[in-house]
């Protein structure tokens, strides 16, 4: 009976210490929206008053998303190293979702999208970087405006320059 006990006391204690020590998940981070006074975290302008897909970049340990006006914007901000290392997500706005939906539910993460750069469509800053949820979908874009169809550990600072603007 002793060893029966001591296996009991063993088994709680190390139940007990183990639950202690795991924290807690962080909460999944989602896209939240856009209001209309938003203004982008790169150049200032009001989000809502200009086309073009969008993105989010939420930063540890923060509870709102620093918003952009243009996915540009976005990866401008988040290829700089010092806020790659901030950074908890990054979100944009599916161009090729043509649904009602509110802009941040069209919203996925930016490593998931194929983005097509320089096309004939601009954004709030000129020519823009413009993300859809799958390749055929860029590529059907492509077709009708132009453009080159880039992965997004494709695009790069040098590929943001090139498109003319801000």
């Amino acid at each position: 009976i002793y060893m029966y006990r001591r296996f009991f006391l063993l088994t709680v204690t190390s139940a007990v210490l183990s639950g202690c020590s795991k924290q807690s998940p962080a909460p999944e981070l989602k896209p939240l929206p856009f209001s209309k006074h938003d203004r982008c975290h790169i150049c200032g302008m009001v989000i809502l008053n200009y086309p073009g897909a969008k993105a989010q970049i939420f930063i540890k340990n923060e509870k709102e998303p620093l918003k952009f006006c243009s996915v540009k914007d976005g990866f401008t901000f988040i290829l700089q190293p010092e806020n790659a290392r901030r950074a908890a997500a990054f979100f944009v706005s599916d161009f090729g979702n043509s649904t009602e939906a509110q802009l941040h539910e069209k919203m996925l993460p930016a490593k998931d999208a194929f983005y097509v750069a320089g096309s004939d469509v601009h954004g709030a800053m000129g020519k823009s970087i413009l993300p859809f949820k799958t390749k055929d979908q860029a590529q059907a874009f492509m077709r009708e405006h132009g453009g080159k169809l880039l992965s997004y550990t494709q695009v790069t600072l040098e590929e943001i320059k090139a498109l003319k603007g801000h």
